[in-house]
């Protein structure tokens, strides 16, 4: 039977990011095995596992895997409203819409999005031009 004598104790090893780095995208390769990149890097697996858990959570300096979200801007034209003739009525048609009277604002209508933005309009907004709207701001979300 052979016995190991160990005479010096081992500190921590410290890995600099450059090596983390290196260990982490290997572990993330299509394919590879976390428990093979761990022994073949001479890596705690379980600390393999810590790191990743930390680059997921954004939390190691230096190293992230998730892309930051952008802002993305929609170009708009504003153009003066185009009056149109007034058609005729007939007795089936439904009255138009009422514009506000002059002594009182136009109410305002709020609109809550599936992506979480909120839109605030006069309430006599041309459906067609609010929906274009709510289309370009929604980003096509459904």
């Amino acid at each position: 039977m052979a016995a190991e004598i160990i005479s010096t104790v081992e500190r921590r090893r410290s890995w600099p990011p450059e090596v983390k780095l290196r260990i982490i995208e290997e572990a993330l390769a299509p394919g590879a095995s976390i428990a093979a990149v761990a022994d073949r890097n001479g890596v705690c697996r379980s600390l393999l596992y810590t790191w990743l858990r930390l680059v997921r959570d954004d939390k190691m300096p230096g190293i992230a895997i998730t892309p930051r979200p952008t802002s993305s801007f929609v170009p708009i034209r504003i153009e003066p409203p185009a009056i149109a003739p007034v058609p005729e009525a007939r007795p089936d048609d439904h009255p138009p819409p009422r514009l506000p009277s002059r002594g009182r604002r136009p109410a305002l209508v709020e609109i809550s999005l599936i992506n979480g933005r909120v839109i605030k309009v006069d309430e006599c907004i041309d459906p067609a031009a609010l929906a274009q709207l709510v289309a370009a701001l929604d980003g096509g979300a459904r």
